[in-house]
């Protein structure tokens, strides 16, 4: 089995925080490596599928580059490059094969999002013998290709094994821990089926603090206009339908607000949290206001339910007191001078969304399993 080789001429990803794609670097191929080299080189990684060529890509990166302790993985990798490999889906899937999973010593954080999943992450990184992983967001295109490739599932299926299976290629002491998008919630019900002995999480936010947060962080503050938000809104809803169900399925004639998206997405990760806590998929769910209310309580209960350890406290008593996305163009200092949030939020479409639900109706709506201190 053959891989090829890349030269990075230049990198080129328009937006940091984007969805990973293939194009994102300028390459010229040199030369080619043994397909098992991508399995016995722990520096060589899984960044991004490319479903026109049926091409997973891979890029390796210098020993000193910790992508364990990375906010965003897939970030980390973009910006430590040093070169790109490329496998066929076929060779991958084959490959994948080869690696030994104890799924026991799997662990997914799922969330909403600005919900403490980073901290999350960063905390499990500090447990000795975890291999954290925080957005590898080769898992977020599988979310869009389940959703707009429907005659493929069962190609899909295969690739997200082959994907956690090479994401998981280094033994690991204590545990894997993996951190998805928001949307890799929707995966959820693959990833048990394929994993059945794995820990998960989900942390999760009541509604309208969690839609202003959204809002303050990833809204262009430049569009300031009616017809400008209109616009911005246009094209959240054009790339947010690949990812949410429902605003795939809402009315294409009817308007929706930056509040109304934020509402349906809000309403599709909650809804898919309690489908599956009823299909007997156990959840930990620990509430943002958890996070407020004790950290220190949280950490301890979230690593005691997924059989972790920490003799000294020291690093997470660090971890606490710093900003979780420090650096990052949703930092607390980047978004703390915003105001999108409390400009563009809309009550009353919030509360239109949450009467429309069949079953979730308060913004405050608990999720099944939830931490209690």
């Amino acid at each position: 089995m053959i891989a090829t080789c890349f030269e990075i001429i230049a990198k080129k990803r328009p937006d940091p925080l984007g969805l990973v794609d293939s194009k994102d670097f300028e390459l010229r191929e040199n030369g080619q490596i043994n397909a098992e080299d991508v399995l016995s080189n722990r520096h060589i990684t899984l960044y991004a599928l490319d479903f026109e060529r049926g091409q997973a890509v891979f890029v390796e990166t210098p020993p000193e580059a910790d992508l364990s302790h990375a906010p965003f993985y897939y970030v980390a990798q973009y910006e430590n490059a040093l070169r790109v490999v490329t496998l066929s889906f076929e060779t991958m899937i084959q490959l994948a094969q080869s690696v030994p999973m104890d799924n026991s010593r799997l662990i997914f954080i799922h969330s909403m999002g600005r919900s403490g999943s980073t901290l999350a992450s960063k905390i499990f990184a500090q447990v000795p013998g975890v291999i954290n992983m925080s957005e590898p967001d080769a898992l977020t295109q599988l979310v869009a290709a389940r959703f707009t490739q429907p005659e493929k599932q069962s190609e899909i299926r295969m690739l997200l094994d082959a994907c956690i299976r090479l994401l998981c290629k280094t033994p690991a002491q204590t545990a894997w821990v993996i951190k998805g998008r928001s949307w890799l919630l929707e995966l959820g019900d693959w990833l048990h089926e394929l994993y059945p002995q794995t820990r998960n999480l989900y942390l999760y936010r009541e509604a309208e603090s969690w839609i202003k947060s959204n809002l303050n962080a990833f809204a262009d503050e430049t569009r300031v206009t009616a017809e400008q938000l209109r616009q911005y809104e246009a094209e959240a809803r054009g790339w947010m339908q690949f990812f949410v169900p429902s605003i795939a399925r809402y009315d294409p004639n009817q308007h929706l607000s930056g509040t109304g998206l934020m509402s349906l997405m809000w309403l599709e990760n909650m809804e898919l949290c309690a489908n599956l806590h009823r299909a007997g998929i156990e959840m930990l769910a620990i509430p943002y206001s958890c996070w407020k209310l004790d950290p220190r309580r949280t950490t301890l209960s979230m690593l005691e339910y997924c059989g972790c350890r920490l003799d000294n406290l020291t690093s997470i008593e660090e971890i606490l007191s710093q900003d979780s996305q420090s650096g990052s163009t949703v930092s607390q200092d980047a978004v703390r001078n915003k105001t999108a949030g409390n400009q563009i939020f809309d009550l009353a479409e919030l509360s239109r969304h949450l009467q429309s639900h069949s079953f979730i109706h308060t913004a405050d709506f608990e999720a099944p399993n939830s931490l209690k201190l």
